[in-house]
């Protein structure tokens, strides 16, 4: 007969109760229940994190940066130049950017961070963060604002964005050193969410106008994904990957939301609400940890609140089939 043991390698350990830490994949015999039992991830919920320095909205982030080490930059309110770093309990000011604005591109991580386009008028500089302070670099091909990034400091997307009054398709990728047309979004969009890599992308919501459309990027093109749960723009907290991603609060004419939606690479799902209705948004992590940062408030006020989210693992009995 077939055994744990015999396929693992190892005993199921034998606990009265349940282990103290329960983490995914754990198998345990609860000898006080007489009953074989594991975890298996459990709902998400947001919690109280530590307060940006200047509040602020529609800035960039350090989209691979993890929840316990975010980068936030940039935003509206005045063009902002601040840049901040995350170290899981408190933000602090780092090296400003060069060139101050908003409605940017972000990608990267704390210490190698990227942002791209952005601004009132809009601008197509780039810039590169080194964990201290930024350094110019090559300019979009198109310069555009409410233009969305993901992906690393030297493998990033650039889609959508806005000229003018005229939303766009255009799509662009940094090699680390220069800038090149790619693959165009199905459905033009600016102040959408996005995540993943740049060879494995994902774009959902914005306004062109307001849309719930998502698209999956697998390197050359994109192709139509599930709708989100409800259209929206300037949507806040996207991060993650392609197949497991988080969007969080958002703006549609007739509402600012408080709602998380999880992707799972087929559809998308409401989960744990925002503490605060918010808009435009700083975000990063992945959808066992992340943050969210700032933004705005419905009444439209600029906001300083920082907010964590972590999915927890939760014990299941095994039956027998």
């Amino acid at each position: 007969m077939t055994t744990y043991k015999g396929i693992k390698g190892l005993s199921i350990q034998t606990v009265a109760g349940d282990p103290g830490t329960i983490v995914d994949g754990l198998i345990w015999y609860d000898s006080v229940a007489r009953k074989v039992q594991g975890s298996k991830t459990g709902a998400g919920s947001w919690s109280t994190g530590g307060d940006i320095n200047t509040g602020r909205y529609s800035g960039g982030s350090g989209t691979e940066a993890p929840g316990t080490a975010g980068l936030i930059f940039g935003g509206d309110s005045g063009d902002k130049d601040e840049t901040e770093t995350y170290d899981g309990s408190t933000w602090t000011e780092v090296g400003d950017l060069t060139t101050g604005r908003g409605n940017l591109a972000g990608a990267g991580t704390q210490t190698a961070g990227l942002c791209a386009g952005g601004g009132v008028s809009p601008g197509g500089q780039s810039e590169e963060f080194n964990g201290t302070g930024w350094t110019e670099g090559d300019d979009l091909n198109t310069a555009r604002g409410g233009v969305r990034g993901n992906g690393t400091q030297t493998t990033a997307l650039a889609t959508g964005g806005k000229i003018g009054e005229s939303f766009q398709v255009i799509n662009e990728l940094y090699n680390g050193s220069a800038w090149s047309e790619s693959g165009d979004l199905n459905t033009a969009r600016a102040y959408h969410a996005t995540a993943g890599t740049s060879a494995a992308g994902l774009a959902a919501g914005g306004a062109s106008p307001y849309t719930a459309d998502s698209e999956e990027f697998n390197g050359t093109s994109w192709t139509e994904g599930s709708n989100l749960n409800a259209a929206k723009a300037y949507i806040g907290g996207g991060f993650g990957t392609q197949t497991a991603s988080l969007i969080s609060g958002g703006y549609s004419p007739s509402a600012t939301f408080a709602t998380t939606e999880q992707y799972d690479g087929t559809s998308w799902t409401e989960v744990g609400d925002l503490p605060t209705a918010t808009r435009a948004h700083f975000g990063s992590g992945s959808t066992s940890a992340g943050l969210a940062a700032g933004g705005r408030s419905a009444p439209g006020g600029t906001l300083t609140e920082g907010y964590e989210w972590l999915e927890a693992s939760a014990a299941v009995t095994f039956t027998s089939s």
